[in-house]
């Protein structure tokens, strides 16, 4: 009995990718349950302001806010011994500035394909700003102007899909941390890493994982050949194996 009560609790909490909550992790979340990992003891995902019912805030949030709500959150809610944080997408930007603000409450960091290189002028912000501006003379003609909400919907769907589903202060909120590069933190952390991408991401490309593993002193890529995206979609198994083997250590 004392044995028992003596054993530390080992959790597995887990940050979405940007439009993702418990739902959207709902079938990984159940593989995990039907196949448990040894060492860890609960899992939790944590359904970040904005997404799965969770209020969107009454200002415009940055990487660093949801970072402080993360943390507020592990600490008055989960209350465990040991965090295994996995950060997917934007929860991994997020899981990254959490463990750079407060190492001491993370034991170990799982990042799959996290949006932390954010280069200050993409192609596609390029693009998209150089339409815009055309678009708004363009508009402006007799005949055209009655188009122009349409036009400005096949715009933001072909540049850029998320942006075109946010509105209000959601989208100021999209607006601020895709800006927001979390590369410069990366050579603070020493927490010990796996980072998890798969080779066929489309949305976040495989490139960007050889920027982070350089900059991370404690890390280890993992790559998935035929990975997508969304790994605890797509490769529930391979996802599962990877961060066993991680934990395991």
């Amino acid at each position: 009995m004392k044995k028992f009560l003596n054993m530390k609790k080992r959790d597995l909490v887990i940050l979405p990718g940007w439009g993702g909550c418990k739902e959207t992790w709902q079938d990984f979340y159940d593989y995990l349950q039907e196949n448990s990992i040894k060492q860890v003891d609960n899992i939790y995902v944590i359904n970040l302001p904005c997404f799965g019912g969770q209020p969107c805030p009454d200002k415009v949030w940055g990487v660093e806010n949801y970072a402080n709500f993360v943390e507020q959150t592990i600490t008055e809610k989960i209350n465990t011994d040991k965090v295994y944080l996995l950060g997917h997408s934007f929860g991994g930007a997020v899981a990254t500035k959490l463990c750079y603000n407060n190492p001491k409450l993370i034991n170990k960091m799982i990042l799959t394909a996290p949006a932390i290189v954010r280069p200050e002028k993409t192609f596609k912000r390029l693009f998209f700003g150089l339409i815009a501006k055309a678009g708004k003379l363009l508009f402006k003609l007799p005949y055209i102007e009655k188009f122009d909400i349409w036009a400005k919907k096949v715009l933001y769907k072909t540049v850029n899909s998320d942006y075109n589903k946010t509105s209000g202060i959601k989208r100021d909120i999209y607006k601020k941390i895709i800006r927001e590069d979390q590369l410069n933190l990366l050579s603070d952390i020493k927490k010990e890493t796996l980072l998890i991408w798969g080779k066929k991401d489309k949305l976040l490309p495989y490139r960007h994982s050889k920027k982070i593993i350089e900059k991370l002193p404690n890390a280890k890529l993992k790559t998935i050949s035929d990975g997508s995206h969304g790994l605890h979609k797509s490769n529930k198994s391979k996802l599962k194996q990877s961060i066993e083997a991680f934990l395991a250590k």
